[in-house]
């Protein structure tokens, strides 16, 4: 098993937690998607699934900010990120964006390009469509109304493979259906903030060799999000590859 810590970092406005493993000399940054609870609560799962990086890279993964309030755009989770890597004296990174992490890592490197050596986004988006939008609403409505089981049962149909739900749903159900009042308010602003967000536009700011990851069944954000990112890169002449 591959040691890791979970630590506080605290700048002059806020705390955010993040988990930090591996020995390489290089930072590798990743950003997770939205959650129904804290991923540090999974840190042991995070680590096993990233092992793989921990002999290259110094990984932090991060997570939203503490106690963020009633709204919490993605822009403002962006340059958070950004500050807390300043305050760790993390100058550039490579990074890893999965769904919304990826819109996130996204906002990064067009607004500190500076800061990101080279992106790879999992199952992300530059915008929503019909398909994300209406998931993105039913979640926040699920979410409003305190609904936990419905709220995790929708929740895991689409996030997962069906063959993961069918083999895994019980356990998953278990895992999540304790979430506080807290946790649903927490989720409640993060959808919130992923229907608020746009940065189609600011693809073209993007230099840095990108690696984009879609799934053809993806009930979230769709493959085509995953396409679509990838079309604007090659066109404006950054190094990208689509798998």
């Amino acid at each position: 098993m591959i040691e890791y810590s979970i630590q506080t970092v605290k700048t002059d406005r806020f705390e955010m937690d993040y988990i930090k493993f591996g020995t390489g000399a290089r930072p590798l940054v990743l950003l997770p998607g939205m959650s129904l609870k804290s991923t540090m609560g999974i840190a042991s799962m995070v680590v096993d699934s990233y092992k793989i990086f921990a002999d290259d890279f110094t990984v932090y993964l991060f997570d939203r900010k503490k106690n963020f309030g009633e709204s919490y755009l993605m822009e403002e989770m962006a340059a958070d990120t950004a500050e807390v890597m300043d305050v760790l004296g993390i100058e550039h990174a490579c990074f890893i964006g999965i769904s919304q992490g990826g819109m996130i890592a996204q906002l990064i490197a067009e607004q500190f390009p500076q800061k990101v050596e080279r992106l790879a986004l999992g199952c992300s988006a530059a915008r929503l469509n019909d398909m994300s939008r209406a998931v993105m609403t039913e979640w926040k409505r699920l979410a409003d109304a305190g609904d936990v089981e419905a709220l995790c049962s929708n929740f895991i149909d689409k996030v997962f493979s069906a063959e993961t739900v069918r083999k895994y749903k019980k356990s998953l159900m278990r895992m999540n259906t304790n979430a506080t009042e807290q946790d649903m308010k927490r989720f409640c602003v993060l959808a919130r903030a992923c229907l608020a967000f746009e940065a189609y536009e600011g693809l073209s700011k993007l230099k840095c060799p990108t690696l984009i990851l879609g799934a053809e069944l993806d009930q979230v954000l769709g493959v085509i999000a995953s396409r679509e990112i990838a079309e604007v890169l090659k066109q404006n002449g950054v190094p990208t590859e689509l798998y």
